[in-house]
């Protein structure tokens, strides 16, 4: 986002929103929201994202043919499933991007990296999105897991309390991490 391109009435519209989110918002997490929506989102607007079956990765087991295996764009896969499976599911587990800054975040079609002043607001754009979405598939008992690190876990914890409710919140599992970065099949006592 490049302020210097903004005119004079943009700027003033710009800081009087930002204000009156600051003056609204009590507690919480605020952060700066994104002006361009992300392509994956207008993409799923303008297209209705399709599964395909592929016939040698089908899952069967003993008591059930209903497993689904989804390989593709989160936001295309929770998207399609909002339309066939919306407060049906019991348990969603996510693994979103770090955003540590190493290449491992792509946000508008871009890596995200450690020098980008938005950064952890670009992220927490794109989790929202994802969880809002996760959110209409969970049935009213069901819960999500979502894995992340140090770098974003406390803006993570603020924003799912916004989307799923704080009273919603059951418990922060963490785990031993080796030295060198490498994890522990061990979880913290």
């Amino acid at each position: 986002m490049n302020y210097h391109d903004y005119t004079k009435e943009e700027l003033l519209k710009l800081v009087k929103e930002l204000a009156q989110e600051l003056e609204d918002k009590k507690y919480g997490l605020v952060w700066d929201k994104e002006r361009e929506p992300e392509q994956v989102v207008v993409d799923c607007q303008d297209n209705l994202p399709i599964l395909k079956e592929v016939k040698e990765k089908h899952i069967k087991t003993d008591d059930s043919d209903d497993n689904i295996l989804i390989e593709g764009d989160n936001y295309h896969a929770l998207s399609v499933l909002n339309y066939t499976h919306e407060n049906k599911i019991d348990v969603i587990y996510i693994d979103p991007p770090y955003n540590t800054g190493n290449k491992d975040f792509i946000y508008n079609d871009k890596f995200v990296d450690k020098e980008d002043k938005y950064r952890h607001s670009k992220w927490l754009n794109f989790m929202e999105k994802r969880l809002n979405l996760a959110h209409k598939l969970l049935k009213q008992e069901g819960v999500i897991f979502v894995s992340i690190d140090d770098n974003e876990a406390f803006n993570l914890k603020l924003l799912c309390d916004k989307v799923f409710g704080e009273d919603n919140f059951i418990a922060n599992l963490p785990r031993i991490v080796k030295k060198g970065g490498k994890s522990s099949d061990k979880i913290s006592k």
